[in-house]
């Protein structure tokens, strides 16, 4: 008995220094890979095929720049809100990071949309996804509940493994044309509106801006004094999540067919390869998604709304727990109104939220992110010549993929 207990303080204690090490990277990456993410990509991979897999390396190098200089704030103790709220006149600093918060709970609309339609599908005698919505946004405060940042870490680390399980049973089996994949790691932009929109949604899902917020206000959670045991967790998470991305796109672009994505199409594959009861599989690990990135997205405004306000908040304290719980109801309230009075689905909630984000808010805390680190730390020239690229490149995004989004959204409303 001694023995065994022994081995599982053991396992308990790995578990433990893991999620110190690794466990801001896991909150990243299951913020990035909620269910969004999951329709987004095999959207993208069945009606472009390989086309765009070039699009996954130009978010990690951006992924790992923007994580960089949140990172140097998150040593420095100074919050990226503050700068904003510090930089702009009057009031207007506090109103764009409220109106930032609140657009950041676009993705919560579009997750909970997901995990109420999945369990709607998934639990018998339910059939309603507004009951699925109710449920999972009720999900979502529990978790907002917990309040120990540890167990949270513990929870979103699970529900992550899953997924990545998931996935990889998907690539067994599989012929998969290595030129193609090759050609399609090979950058090309396209006038159509289709893809021109795919871009903004893929970038918008992977470069996901409220981890920066968060992070730049982690320090006094984590107590990091070294930017380096940052960017080794951020790594970690990035990699994580992109290798992610490309087994979803990949699979999907071999196995499904060009045409309008259903709640089901991603698990589709894993379906004809284990059986019909695989796709409870990919539900359910949608539905999780769902859960991790609905919340922990929301972790963000968690720290951005009190400190537009200029109120002091550390994670999971009352203000942090207010703001997020009242965007948790008000995400809930959204999806349930768009279902009813537009002609958005949850999938395309969950396709076009990530890209509204891309499109707006991304860019604005990119450049946000380049003049605080230059003012709070000394950042070499080289250096501020990579950021500079990655904010044109962002911008390029902007501009080159605004009309396709629009013409996109007016034709789902």
């Amino acid at each position: 008995m001694a023995s065994e207990n022994y081995q599982i303080g053991r396992v308990q204690s790995g578990v433990a220094d893991f999620l110190e090490s690794y466990g801001l990277g896991v909150l990243f990456a299951a913020n990035v890979f909620g269910a969004g993410s999951v329709y987004i990509l095999a959207d993208t991979g069945a009606n472009f095929a390989f086309a765009l897999l070039w699009v996954l390396p130009l978010a990690f190098l951006v992924d790992i720049a923007l994580h960089d200089m949140s990172a140097r704030l998150a040593v420095e103790r100074e919050p990226l809100t503050n700068y904003i709220v510090d930089l702009l006149p009057g009031p207007s600093g506090s109103v764009l990071v409220i109106l930032m918060a609140l657009m950041s709970g676009l993705w919560s609309v579009s997750n909970y949309a997901i995990a109420g339609a999945a369990l709607a599908w998934l639990v018998p005698g339910l059939d309603n996804v507004i009951i699925g919505i109710l449920l999972s946004a009720g999900v979502g405060v529990a978790l907002v509940e917990l309040r120990v940042y540890e167990r949270i870490e513990g929870v979103i680390a699970t529900m992550v493994i899953v997924i990545f399980g998931s996935y990889s049973l998907l690539l067994i089996g599989l012929d998969v044309p290595i030129q193609d994949v090759a050609a399609g790691l090979v950058p090309m932009i396209r006038g159509e509106i289709g893809y021109l929109t795919a871009i903004i949604a893929l970038l918008g899902t992977t470069v996901y801006w409220p981890n920066f917020f968060i992070q730049s206000s982690m320090g006094p959670t984590k107590e990091w004094n070294d930017v380096n045991t940052y960017r080794r967790d951020n790594a970690a998470g990035i990699t994580t999540t992109l290798t992610i991305g490309a087994f979803v796109m990949v699979v999907s672009a071999i196995t499904l067919t060009e045409g309008q994505m259903t709640l089901t199409g991603p698990g589709e594959p894993l379906a004809a390869i284990l059986g019909n009861a695989a796709l409870y599989v990919f539900l359910i690990a949608a539905l999780l998604a769902s859960f991790s990135s609905a919340t922990g997205t929301l972790f963000g405004a968690g720290y951005m709304v009190p400190q537009a306000m200029g109120r002091h908040t550390v994670f999971g304290d009352k203000l942090f727990r207010a703001t997020v719980v009242g965007l948790i109801g008000l995400s809930a309230v959204t999806a349930l109104w768009l279902l009813a009075n537009t002609g958005f689905t949850p999938v395309r909630m969950a396709i076009i939220m990530p890209a509204v984000n891309g499109l707006i808010a991304l860019p604005i805390t990119i450049f946000a992110l380049i003049g605080a680190v230059n003012y709070h730390t000394d950042v070499s020239r080289k250096e501020n010549v990579a950021f500079a690229l990655v904010a044109l490149v962002m911008l390029l995004g902007s501009v080159l993929t605004a009309e396709s989004l629009a013409t996109t959204i007016s034709g789902w409303l």
